[in-house]
């Protein structure tokens, strides 16, 4: 019976989780192959270098944390309810149990020089496509909105939020704190919604 491959979401999941606890620097690839709980010849025929698993390891987390965040907006034609879900959805990721806190994304992700430009790309396309997504849902939902209301603005708020909440949670602010900042921050929304 032939050995199931190994799972390479999951090694990657793993990866980004010791990049994110210890930083680039002071991960070591037998952290990695460690964490991984894969043989580290699998790890080294399947990643050139340390360098080529962090930037993989990243795109991995950008991928899925954009795609958590966004899945909300799917589910929901009202946008307060999907924007709440997608802040709510934010706090989530960023508050699992087995989180080392804070987000990926603003907690020192670029340290390795080659790769800086790429990954710091990849990261401002994530930014810019929430901001869409939180647009263009404004936006199909302006007949809900006070004339004049600046849905630009608005999107770019909630997006500053997405960020913030990030922030907090790497300062060790707690799920409950967090989702009570998201509940405050919707009262903005409100306040251009029609009576």
């Amino acid at each position: 019976m032939a050995t199931p491959a190994p799972d390479i979401e999951a090694m990657l999941e793993a990866s980004v989780k010791t990049f994110w606890k210890r930083g680039y620097e002071a991960t070591s690839f037998d952290d990695i192959v460690t964490a991984m709980g894969v043989s580290r010849e699998f790890v080294e025929d399947t990643f050139s270098s340390k360098e080529d698993l962090y930037v993989a390891a990243t795109r991995w987390y950008i991928r899925n944390y954009g795609r958590r965040l966004l899945s909300g907006f799917a589910l929901h034609s009202n946008c307060c309810d999907a924007i709440r879900v997608a802040l709510y959805e934010s706090v989530d990721v960023l508050c699992e149990k087995d989180a080392p806190g804070g987000c990926l994304l603003s907690s020192g992700l670029l340290e390795t020089s080659n790769q800086d430009a790429i990954l710091a790309k990849e990261i401002e396309e994530l930014h810019a496509t929430i901001v869409t997504a939180i647009s263009r849902k404004l936006f199909n939902c302006r007949e809900c909105l006070k004339e004049g209301t600046d849905i630009e603005t608005v999107a770019r708020f909630y997006a500053a939020v997405l960020e913030g909440v990030a922030s907090q949670s790497g300062n060790g602010a707690s799920k409950e704190q967090l989702y009570r900042v998201v509940d405050l921050s919707m009262k903005v929304l409100d306040s251009y919604r029609i009576s």
